[in-house]
């Protein structure tokens, strides 16, 4: 009876490591504030009348004649940009775009999620895929700066995992140990190096 309370505390043990592993980085996606009004496909904002509206809450101020609703929770009028019906203090809606993935940027700043990325230039910022981006000088995921990442050889694999000439990432956090010359991105979440084998970004035997 022990043997067999320990197969099956063993089994669930593994079937709720690989859930938690799944959960990490399936679950990550489709995380931005816009996403979670429910709307990926239905825009919130609503022209009526003269007014604008963001999930039933009138935006102050907001000119509808002129509003645009554009992705990913981003709008703007003549003068202003707003995210999640929110007016954004600083960005420039003659020159503000849309990237993706919840970045944007206008001339001088580069935004996540409506928030400015301090540092971040605006001049260089390209996105990248599953939620990394990159400038002249750094690399970002979830609009945060990757220590160490090198922009200029940073590239996206697949599954989470991303590399540059020295490291190896998953969802941004450096494997250490990995061995980006040898690295390869296997399936399901399993990649390997030369001497090792990865599970969801960790290290198994």
């Amino acid at each position: 009876m022990k043997k067999i309370l320990y197969i099956l505390y063993i089994v669930l043990s593994v079937a709720d490591f690989n859930l938690h592993a799944e959960e990490r980085h399936a679950g990550h996606r489709g995380h931005n504030a816009y996403e979670q009004y429910g709307h990926s496909h239905h825009s919130p904002y609503f022209i009526s009348n003269g007014k604008v509206f963001f999930d039933g809450q009138k935006i102050e101020g907001a000119f509808a004649s002129s509003f645009k609703i554009l992705r990913d929770g981003y709008a703007k009028d003549t003068w202003n940009v707003y995210y999640c019906g929110n007016k954004m203090t600083g960005a420039s809606a003659g020159s503000f775009k849309v990237l993706g993935y919840g970045y944007a940027k206008d001339t001088w700043n580069v935004y996540y999620n409506g928030s400015k990325i301090e540092g971040a230039s605006a001049n260089s910022f390209s996105i990248l895929s599953d939620w990394y981006a990159k400038d002249t000088w750094n690399v970002y995921y979830d609009g945060k700066k990757i220590p160490g990442a090198s922009a200029n050889s940073f590239k996206v694999l697949r599954d989470g995992y991303a590399m540059d000439t020295w490291n190896v990432y998953f969802d941004a956090v450096k494997i250490n140990g990995a061995q980006a010359h040898s690295f390869k991105v296997l399936r399901d979440g399993y990649a390997k190096d030369t001497w090792n084998t990865y599970y969801y970004g960790k290290k198994i035997d």
